[in-house]
């Protein structure tokens, strides 16, 4: 079986392992790019598309259609696999090619929240979903909104790319509970929330902080009139390895996002990071979250439940391993790369057996 996928992210070579995978399944993969030169990198094929515009901005370059269209016919993928946004120009010359040549094409989007689409990308946007034969989500708000547009198609859930789990994630506790926020300093991902818990804590408990943002000075003021400065540590922004080593000083990372119009949690690297290194989950129910953490984290609304929830764990050390090993096994069950690619596998079958059985009826 033969896929072509039509993707940006997949320039950088350390973002193909889905795409590994997948050629593990039995797929014989091609992976068109915009620009760069034809290449192998193992047994995927890599074919350059002539793309116009800035690759700072890459969902908004301009492919080239008439290459696009001779790479179709060269290589008669049974189906296409485009990762770029439905609204984009990529997208929509995809999938009228592929309409053109009755190839069915699968599009991935990650608009989380409604958009105000300006006339002609709204025109790209409903003509692409409409020459769809399935749509995918990055989550299940992304998925929602695609099939409001497209009702009518297969829809699935999933992330674009998996992470990387370490081997191990042997863990110990102790009757101090080490809180941890990641992330940026910011009103809507709501650090204040988990200041304001922890000052109301009864027990042994420390906080650090990873990150920076326009409210680090209100923020660190807050912790002082609370009471909390001897207890929170300011780590400033760190590194991936950093961030790594992090998850063996600390029991639990709170996530306290909040919602508004402008912004949603649509994904969090942050969660899936800990959770694969063993650290129990406290988050909001906000976005993406409930998602990701399912039944393998605590999940919260208010701030009284969010206190709620520190303190469940402040007073039972044995629930923190359980919830890490809970959230270990999630993450590899579902958001590493092989796992994808057997979801990507089986929705793709499922498109070419609904095609089949139309073609036969």
């Amino acid at each position: 079986m033969r896929a072509l996928i039509l993707s940006h992210i997949y320039a950088d070579p350390a973002q193909r392992q889905k795409l590994k995978e997948l050629a593990g399944l039995g797929w014989s993969i091609t992976l068109a790019l915009p620009g760069g030169t034809a290449d192998m990198d193992g047994t995927i094929r890599i074919v350059p598309i002539p793309a116009s515009g800035s690759s700072g901005e890459p969902g908004g370059q301009r492919w080239s259609r008439r290459v696009l269209r001779r790479v179709l016919t060269d290589v008669r993928p049974d189906i296409v696999h485009i990762e770029e946004e439905p609204g984009s120009q990529a997208a929509d010359v995809a999938v009228r090619e592929t309409q053109r040549l009755g190839i069915p094409a699968v599009v991935f989007g990650w608009q989380s929240l409604p958009a105000k689409r300006r006339f002609l990308e709204a025109r790209r946007y409903q003509r692409t979903l409409a020459g769809a034969s399935g749509i995918i989500g990055g989550n299940r708000l992304a998925q929602a909104l695609l099939a409001e547009a497209a009702p009518a198609i297969p829809s699935l859930s999933l992330p674009q790319t998996g992470i990387v789990p370490p081997a191990r994630a042997d863990r110990s506790t102790g009757p101090s509970l080490s809180l941890a926020y990641v992330g940026r300093l910011t009103p809507e991902r709501g650090p204040d929330r988990l200041l304001r818990a922890c000052g109301q804590l009864l027990g042994p408990w420390t906080l650090v902080v990873a990150g920076t943002g326009p409210e680090q000075e209100a923020l660190e003021d807050l912790a002082q009139k609370l009471g909390l400065a001897a207890r929170t540590r300011w780590l400033g922004a760190l590194s991936k390895a950093q961030i790594a080593a992090l998850w063996t000083e600390v029991d639990c990372l709170v996530v306290p996002s909040r919602t508004t119009p402008e912004w949603v949690e649509r994904a969090s690297p942050a969660v899936l990071d800990a959770m694969a290194h063993g650290v129990a989950v406290v988050a909001s129910t906000e976005g993406v979250l409930p998602e990701l953490v399912g039944d393998a984290g605590l999940l919260f609304q208010t701030d009284e439940e969010l206190l709620i929830s520190l303190q469940e764990l402040l007073t039972a050390p044995d629930q923190r391993l359980a919830l890490g090993r809970a959230g270990r096994k999630r993450v590899l069950d579902r958001y590493v790369d092989a796992a994808i690619a057997r979801s990507t596998d089986a929705f793709w079958r499922e498109i070419l057996a609904r095609q089949a059985g139309a073609g036969q009826g």
